[in-house]
């Protein structure tokens, strides 16, 4: 298109100052030597159309000017039909009557209608060679483009010669080549030497959204985008000095609204007769579609090189004609060696005829396969695709096929891994608790007889909390080892919880093997463990249960093995072996859960209140709440049984949810009777504190709720927590702090020795447990530990509540040692709420530690 467009700009230069019989001749020349044809005609019709008359001829030796001819018959004919016409070859046997074709010996020929500017046909144009042409799409280009203003022409040409003509000649206008060019399928313009627009053609409009006026009122600059027109400012200078003919930019253009597209000028000096620079005229292409197909095709090129797929390109007869770099990385074939060949060269020889010959069938059938497929790389490896084919059809026949897969290598690996993970633990390498199911269930299913046993290690928290973490899991890789050092090969081995392994043992049919096999286990605990340069024991508890003696389910029997484990765990044996009477037990256990269950939703558990003494004052200063369940069919339930059940069945957040709400509403009460310096302290658990929310405001809501001053409530927490403390426990006991509550660490020095963790947490009140109290002031060694616990605690500007205190003389070494405050049977009972009522107004009327044995 480019060239046809600069052939135009060359031929409407020449034709600038010509018209009638000089234009035409100039116009088949220019023509000739443009397309290097060897015969171009121009020719009009007469008035009835039968017969044409040639106007203008190249060369002009033919000496053919004013011959006529008949239409009928002649390539002619089909150009006023159809408005254009062009025939590569073998023209003269097409058309044997046509006299002009056989004198020139034509082959191939161009021909296009010439129209006036009522579209009304005036006469043809016909380029001629004497040689076959392998296209003509750019001559039929150049003639589209050329025909309205040859057209125009011709018929201004008629018309001149119809009329009289004045005695003196008329002066040659000015704009004529405006006029003739004023339909043209391009963008043509005239500027002046400064660049201003003196004239535009409809297209231009069209192309910027200008009308003629608005476009006159500015110049090419305005029109140009800034930075284009920066660089056109040169070419400009060069045509006004006259040392450039013309130039042609591919540049940006601005549309009236705002838009910019791309267009290809060619702006061409016109000199007047003396040769001198007279006017600029531009001939403007819209490239813009061009130009963004260019960018799209670009884009789909970028694509094609860096997709991570790799694609094959294959003809009708599957030779590989393209392939992208990805088919390079992926298969170790550069394109060069793949080009040629067939995709057979990828092969693995995993797949057998039958399966290509589907793979094609698919293909001729739907037009399309996909599927999984193992290929060979260039190495030799065989490596797993993804693979999609398509066949591309054109009129209804497969032209190409595309093939496009992805190395599954990496995907098969990471499916691999997956299932490794699925069903072995990560940590220890055995079968986790789904695959140990699985195989369990099967055994289950085959009716043989095994014996099934769960291992839990004892006090292992313990090492997690003391130590750290990664000295746990080297434990569990130590126990892991040792217990498949222990049993044979035909044994199976499970980690199915965090410090739980599970053991199917075939074979086993009675008691006394399973118990046999079941100490040799245990025995591998005999040996300490060295970990962390030390030597640790550790010891572990076992719980047996038999196939088909105490079951024939798998969820069944592992219940029962866990069972074994639970009552062996509490009567402090390290073997249990399951029997009928368990079943008896669980099934109380499962109904006292949803009798607590019943309870809490019922609020049916009550409150009891164990006085706290100030020492220093002599007077009650806070209250210990602490929860009572009495059962229709138990009668009072100890909380050392009914808090862990609460624990285990997951019902813990709602019993301490309404410990809380009777805790606050009694002391609420309590401050209104006439004891408003009351504090009450709370017992919360891990559990609840993993989850609230971290602002504590279900908690802090309640205590509002009551009226209540958050400084009244004091939260006691367990050393387990203390030391087990992450930094969502950390953020919510610092929002119950900056509130108002106090912080105590209950029964301190029965858990994990935790005065290390006191250094740098937010404690209150440390309450050390009764153990440490039993046996003083007596015992010299407890009574300079209690001492050594208590002054540590004071010099960390903590205080101090001695719990357990049953005696005198505990009372008086304790208030010695400057102990804040004590709490005990000596002082009191935890009391009902009426019972707790009646007891402060004796303590407020004068009963104190002085006098207490004789008034109570």
């Amino acid at each position: 298109m480019r060239r046809a467009l600069e052939s135009v700009y060359q031929i409407i230069s020449s034709l600038s100052h010509l018209s009638g019989k000089g234009y035409f001749d100039t116009f088949v020349s220019e023509i000739a030597k443009a397309v290097e044809a060897d015969l171009v005609l121009v020719s009009g019709g007469d008035h009835s159309g039968l017969f044409f008359t040639i106007h203008a001829a190249h060369p002009a030796s033919l000496d053919i000017d004013s011959y006529s001819f008949p239409l009928a018959g002649t390539p002619g004919e089909i150009v006023m039909q159809q408005g254009e016409a062009w025939f590569n070859d073998r023209i003269r046997q097409l058309f044997p009557h046509a006299a002009v074709l056989e004198r020139c010996q034509v082959k191939g020929y161009a021909g296009v209608a010439l129209k006036d500017a009522q579209g009304e046909t005036v006469g043809l144009c016909s380029v001629m060679f004497k040689r076959a042409m392998p296209s003509m799409d750019k001559i039929m280009g150049l003639l589209r483009l050329l025909a309205p203003i040859a057209g125009r022409e011709l018929a201004l040409m008629y018309q001149q010669q119809s009329r009289p003509q004045p005695l003196q000649t008329q002066p040659e206008h000015p704009h004529f080549l405006d006029t003739m060019m004023s339909h043209a399928p391009v963008g043509i313009g005239k500027l002046d030497l400064e660049g201003k627009i003196i004239w535009v053609n409809p297209a231009i409009e069209k192309m910027l959204g200008y009308n003629q006026h608005e476009l006159q009122q500015r110049t090419a600059a305005e029109i140009n985008h800034p930075e284009d027109w920066l660089v056109s400012i040169p070419y400009y200078e060069e045509l006004r000095r006259g040392e450039r003919h013309a130039f042609t930019q591919e540049k940006r253009y601005l549309h009236r609204d705002g838009s910019v597209l791309w267009g290809r000028v060619t702006v061409t000096l016109i000199r007047d007769k003396q040769l001198r620079p007279d006017y600029l005229m531009l001939v403007l292409e819209n490239i813009d579609p061009i130009k963004r197909h260019a960018e799209q095709l670009k884009l789909s090129h970028r694509v094609y090189d860096n997709l991570s797929e790799a694609i094959l390109v294959c003809d009708v007869d599957s030779r590989i004609i393209s392939v992208n770099p990805a088919f390079e990385k992926i298969t170790g074939y550069s394109e060069e060696e793949a080009r040629g060949q067939r995709p057979s060269l990828l092969k693995s020889g995993l797949h057998d005829q039958t399966f290509y010959a589907d793979m094609y069938h698919a293909l001729e059938r739907v037009g399309i396969w996909r599927g999984e497929v193992w290929n060979k790389r260039k190495n030799g490896k065989l490596y797993p695709q993804q693979l999609m084919i398509s066949a591309l059809r054109e009129g209804g026949r497969i032209s190409q096929y595309i093939a496009i897969f992805s190395d599954l290598s990496q995907t098969k690996l990471a499916e691999q891994k997956i299932a490794a993970q699925a069903n072995y633990d990560n940590l220890t390498g055995l079968p986790n608790r789904w695959l140990f199911g699985r195989c369990l269930s099967r055994f289950c299913e085959r009716g043989e007889r095994f014996a099934l046993m769960v291992l839990d290690l004892n006090n292992f928290k313990a090492v997690n909390n003391s130590m750290d973490h990664h000295v746990g899991d080297a434990l569990l890789r130590e126990v892991s080892d040792r217990l498949v050092s222990r049993v044979r090969t035909e044994d199976l081995v499970a980690r199915i919880g965090g410090d739980e392994f599970a053991f199917l043992v075939p074979g086993i049919v009675n008691r006394r093997q399973a118990e046999v096999f079941a100490k040799q286990v245990i025995g591998g605990f005999a040996r300490p463990f060295m970990l962390a340069n030390q030597h640790l024991y550790v010891t572990a508890t076992l719980g047996i249960t038999l196939c088909p003696n105490d079951g024939t389910d798998s969820d069944e029997l592992l219940r029962n093995a866990e069972q074994a484990l639970f009552v062996a765990k509490r009567q402090g044996r390290p073997i249990g072996t399951y029997s009928s009477s368990m079943r008896e037990e669980v099934s109380q256990r499962h109904q006292m859960q949803q009798d607590l269950a019943e309870a809490i939703k019922l609020g049916q558990l009550t409150m009891a209140y164990q006085p706290i003494w100030d020492n220093r004052s002599g007077r009650v200063a806070k209250l210990e709440a602490l929860v009572r369940w009495y059962h229709p069919h138990w009668g009072q339930v100890s909380p050392a049984d009914f808090i862990p059940l609460a624990e285990e069945a997951g019902l813990i957040q709602g019993l301490g949810a309404l410990v809380l709400w009777q805790s606050c509403r009694d002391l609420a009460r309590l401050q209104q009777s006439g004891f408003p310096e009351l504090q009450m302290s709370i017992n919360r658990s891990t559990l609840e504190f993993q989850t609230i929310d971290p602002e504590a405001s279900e908690w802090l809501r309640v205590i509002h709720h009551f009226g209540l001053d958050p400084k009244d409530i004091i939260i006691e927490i367990t050393e387990s927590l203390l030391m087990e403390t992450s930094d969502q426990h950390r953020v919510r006991i610092d929002a119950l702090r900056e509130a108002g509550c106090k912080l105590a660490i209950d029964d301190f020095g029965t858990g994990y020795s935790a005065l290390n963790y006191l250094r740098t947490f937010p404690v209150d009140l440390v309450k050390i447990d009764r153990s440490f109290v039993r046996h003083i002031p007596f015992n010299e060694q407890d009574r300079l530990l209690l001492d050594g616990i208590i002054n540590i605690v004071h010099n960390l500007g903590m205080q101090v509540v001695i719990e357990g205190v049953e005696t005198r003389e505990q009372l008086n070494f304790l208030c010695q040692k400057g102990c804040a405050f004590t709490q005990g049977y000596l002082l009191s009972r935890p009391l009902p709420y009426d019972d707790l009522v009646e007891y402060l107004t004796l303590n407020r009327q004068g009963m104190n530690l002085a006098n207490l044995t004789i008034v109570s």
